[in-house]
């Protein structure tokens, strides 16, 4: 079973709930200072045309901000359902591979004790290879419980980082939005929550290019775990472990040759 996560569900849920809602305050803040400005503007004269400049700006930034955040909202990522399905790989496959790995042994079976014969003694002969085939399952599952682990904690790291740059920048915004509403304040308050949003972009790129390398960091786990399903190791040939001696294969109890398995009488 992978590590716990940081967050619960619902607590997921909640950070994406409060991103987006951060996004449309951000947008609605913008409005207002944009109405703030032209409200003045007729008394600004010649000064307007930079205002206009810096209305312009503050509008492309802000689409750009919520451009990039929002092509990340249509596959926000199921971290959950990620970590689940690394704890069932590791409960449901993993330990029952352990349990019978355990079993696989001259000293825990019981086919030596029961039978004997060629053909009981070709198959003890398997149960190291077999023991060696459900080691590697066991491995693989291993693997795959801490990779998806791995990716759904690196998805909530993701949106704790784009809120941990939206709410600052929404508390910033908020006051540039009550300069804006005293009139005279409008101007510097455009230039002012420009200033805010190139700099909670600049975070928000941060993040986004932080998610990247990790996740580059972390691709070679799935390079491996797709090379150890084509390299077949503890599976002969790709099958199960098995005897290639030929005896095994013969299941009678009693016929006309000696590899019958026979009831132990000692």
């Amino acid at each position: 079973m992978g590590v716990a996560l940081p967050l619960s569900d619902a607590e997921f849920n909640d950070t994406l709930a409060r991103v987006e809602n951060g996004l449309q305050q951000a947008v609605d803040l913008t409005n207002k200072i944009i109405d703030a400005c032209n409200s003045v503007g007729r008394w600004l004269g010649p000064l307007w045309d930079g205002v206009t400049d810096m209305l312009n700006r503050l509008v492309d930034l802000i689409e750009k901000l919520c451009s990039e955040i929002g092509k990340f909202f249509t596959r926000p990522g199921v971290p959950w359902t990620l970590w689940n399905h690394g704890t069932s790989w590791t409960e449901q496959v993993g330990k029952r591979a352990t349990d019978l790995m355990s079993q696989a042994t001259t000293g825990q079976t019981e086919i030596d004790e029961r039978w004997q014969g060629p053909a009981a003694t070709a198959y003890l002969g398997t149960l190291p290879d077999q023991s060696k085939a459900l080691a590697a399952i066991k491995a693989a599952t291993d693997d795959l419980d801490d990779a998806l682990t791995k990716v759904a904690g690196g998805i909530i790291a993701f949106w704790l980082g784009i809120l941990a740059a939206i709410v600052p920048f929404i508390i910033e915004l908020t006051g540039w939005g009550a300069a804006a509403s005293t009139g005279v304040g409008a101007p510097p308050a455009a230039a002012g929550a420009a200033a805010s949003t190139l700099k909670a972009l600049g975070i928000i790129t941060a993040v986004v290019g932080a998610s990247i390398a990790y996740l580059t960091a972390i691709s070679s786990q799935y390079k491996d775990l797709l090379q150890r399903v084509n390299n077949n190791d503890g599976f002969p040939q790709g099958y199960w472990p098995r005897s290639t001696t030929g005896i095994i294969a013969d299941g009678s109890l009693s016929d006309d040759n000696t590899t019958n398995w026979h009831l132990r009488t000692s």
